[in-house]
């Protein structure tokens, strides 16, 4: 088996790697920024393992490969890998699905109450020089509010938890998660519509498929409550961004925090929503600590090391 491993990009998500897997004397072959996904997979077809950042492996790329057996995702999204592809021509797919749990359950907790808190308002007032003249926006005191969660996983239950203890009542759609486990997390489980329809906050923390692309539309928006605040760390794509912009327009979004937005690796930063008071965005930071690098960067050397041996990852995502 070659043991040539290849990082896509020189970003955030494959240096940990790239930087653990050199101090244990593994070469790695790190491609420049911006490529296209079939001309870096064009870079890296004779590679043993590719690292995957903010490259996307689609299928017309994935076809390219003549000795990757490893295609290890350094996040822990796998929406970006054409997971069906590798798994039809023998390529595993694994990801990191695990290294940064706390670290985007609080960034959710800071978005939400910079969001309910109307943080971005009172800051631009703030710059207005109008300390003693404040336009006060409709703040409400959080406790005794409703959030509502869409997924319930590993980080959508620690968002449940610091939730709670700032007195708010948690509910949540997710068929995933079992009725006994709804009660230890002291959550209520309920439907979509229900919980579109009864929440004061809503927080998405599901995995971006065909089916969950776009799940923020006109329609779902149009079952919300007026003055809702939505939180979204996980993907941009779940949330259309022109629905939302409407739902804003039209008061039934009083405010929106967004660590992700529709169209990334290259989002269009100066759609009108995201100048709108009330919208708070940071860029996709989320996962972001010094600690949870480290971990990154440790966890997808050990994967690596794995399948340059010839043996499975234990994280597999493809069957």
């Amino acid at each position: 088996m070659p043991r040539r491993v290849v990082a896509t990009d020189p970003g955030d998500l494959p240096r940990p790697a790239v930087a653990a897997l050199r101090a244990r004397g593994v070469s790695v072959d790190v491609l420049p920024a911006g490529l296209d996904p079939v001309v870096a997979a064009d870079l890296a077809r004779d590679a043993a393992v590719i690292l995957c950042g903010i490259v996307a492996m689609p299928e017309a790329a994935i076809a390219r490969l003549r000795s990757v057996r490893l295609i290890m995702r350094c996040g822990a999204g796998v929406d970006s890998v054409d997971v069906t592809a590798a798994a039809q021509r023998g390529i595993w797919v694994a990801n990191v699905p695990d290294y940064c749990l706390d670290e985007v359950a609080d960034h959710t907790l800071l978005l939400l109450l910079a969001a309910t808190r109307h943080l971005s308002e009172l800051q631009a007032q703030l710059k207005a020089d109008r300390w003693l003249n404040l336009e006060l926006p409709a703040i409400r005191r959080s406790r005794g509010q409703t959030l509502g969660l869409i997924g319930s996983g590993r980080i959508g239950q620690r968002v449940a938890a610091r939730a709670q203890a700032f007195g708010l009542e948690v509910i949540v759609h997710d068929p995933f998660l079992t009725l006994e486990r709804a009660v230890q997390l002291d959550v209520r489980l309920v439907g979509l519509d229900e919980l579109l329809a009864t929440s004061d906050i809503i927080s998405l923390h599901v995995p971006l498929t065909a089916a969950t692309h776009h799940l923020l539309d006109d329609a779902a928006f149009g079952r919300m409550r007026p003055g809702v605040v939505l939180v979204n760390t996980s993907r941009g794509a779940l949330v259309d961004l022109d629905a939302l912009q409407r739902a804003m327009e039209a008061g039934i979004v009083a405010a929106a925090g967004l660590d992700v937005v529709d169209g990334e690796p290259h989002p269009d930063l100066a759609h009108p929503v995201l100048q709108m008071p009330g919208v708070i965005v940071t860029p996709h930071v989320a996962y972001y600590s010094i600690d949870s690098q480290l971990d990154l960067g440790r966890r997808v050397a050990d994967e690596v090391q794995r399948a340059l041996a010839g043996l499975p990852p234990t994280t597999l995502v493809d069957p």
